[in-house]
């Protein structure tokens, strides 16, 4: 009579033979490795040809990274201009203030900050649509984890400073959440 089951190979689900090959463990292991070395020589193939290019062309090399980096701090750069051009005047002040709920760590009120930015105005000039060259020490910028600001020097030596924390704001996910604004 013919074996209905799947499993003609005995009891307990073996066929009898002996098991053959490579073990389940060595092989993930064997897979590990593969991908390691992989990894390995597209680092050092990255490298050498990083080296390449650098040595190819030191100066566009260098207008490359200078580029990408514009590149990031432009938003931040043209928020600056616009909160400097907007708190030049009291409705731009207090639109700010209003703006930027945060700010209320460094100014607990608007008629504190609203003082604060009527001290400022003498102080303020307009600044320059183009980003100052990233040699020069006119333009400073640091973003991490938690946050991130950016300074600027007016050619008079006084500074404007915006600072943020990470979270994003609720109206606006493409702008900060400003914790921070002062002149020097």
């Amino acid at each position: 009579m013919a074996d209905s089951s799947w499993d003609n190979g005995g009891a307990g689900g073996t066929s009898g033979f002996p098991k053959s090959g490579m073990s389940t463990w060595l092989k993930v292991g064997l897979g590990c490795g593969i991908v390691a070395l992989l990894l390995l020589a597209t680092c050092i193939g990255g490298s050498f040809y990083l080296q390449h290019k650098i040595k190819q062309d030191p100066k566009g090399f260098e207008r490359q990274i200078k580029g990408m980096v514009q590149a990031k701090i432009q938003d931040d750069w043209n928020f600056l201009r616009k909160a400097v051009e907007q708190i030049s005047t009291e409705e731009g002040a207090k639109a700010f203030y209003a703006a930027n709920p945060k700010l209320v760590g460094q100014y607990p009120s608007e008629s504190t900050f609203l003082e604060a930015a009527k001290s400022w105005r003498p102080e303020l000039e307009p600044i320059p649509e183009a980003m100052p060259d990233l040699d020069s020490h006119d333009l400073q910028y640091t973003q991490n984890i938690r946050g991130g600001w950016l300074s600027y020097r007016f050619p008079s030596g006084k500074h404007v400073r915006l600072a943020w924390d990470s979270q994003r704001s609720d109206s606006n996910p493409n702008s900060h959440q400003l914790v921070e604004f002062t002149v020097r």
